[in-house]
Formats: C-alpha cells, sequence, structure tokens
C-alpha cells in the first residue's frame, strides 16, 4: 500500500481567516487523533499571504483518505467552513 497525501491550498475571506484557522486546526487534531489512517495533518501558512493557507495531509493509502471524506466529522467540518473558504485547490500526491 502506498501512502497518499493531499496538499490543499485554501483562500479564506477577509475577517474569517483567525476563526477558520481555529477549526481547521482542531480538526486536523482530531483527525489525527480518532483515525489511524491519517498519519499526519499540518496547517501552514505562507508568510507572504494573510488570506491562504496550506493543508499537508498524509494518509496510510488511498482507501484511509476516502474514509477520512466520508467521515462524519469531515461532513461536520465542511459545513461550519464551507462559507469562510474563497477557492480551493486539492492535489491528491503519491509519496516517491
Amino acid at each position: 500500500m502506498a501512502k497518499v497525501v493531499l496538499v490543499v491550498e485554501l483562500e479564506i475571506k477577509p475577517g474569517d481567516f483567525d476563526a477558520f484557522v481555529d477549526i481547521v486546526t482542531k480538526h486536523g487534531a482530531n483527525t489525527q487523533k480518532i483515525e489511524e489512517g491519517c498519519l499526519r495533518f499540518e496547517v501552514l501558512k505562507p508568510r507572504e499571504s494573510q488570506k491562504k493557507l496550506i493543508l499537508v495531509e498524509m494518509y496510510a493509502d488511498d482507501a484511509a483518505l476516502d474514509d477520512h471524506w466520508n467521515s462524519d466529522h469531515m461532513s461536520a467540518y465542511r459545513k461550519k467552513v464551507s462559507d469562510m473558504i474563497v477557492s480551493r485547490v486539492a492535489n491528491r500526491c503519491d509519496l516517491v
């Protein structure tokens, strides 16, 4: 089984950035705690932007990432943050 990495680039609406950071960092910690297949979940803030974030998530395999996407806690997270996000680009990557 090959590890899979999800790299997500997000632009957050002005005024929602701090709240979004709080929500996504708690979501990441919870994901690592309750999902055995989640090996890493990091939230990065590019120095040159006050409105962008990069999420780097590593999963044991594609099935673990699919389980994450279909989980109840992911659904709850999406509902909380959907109106905070201006744009989202996700890249599913193979770890080489």
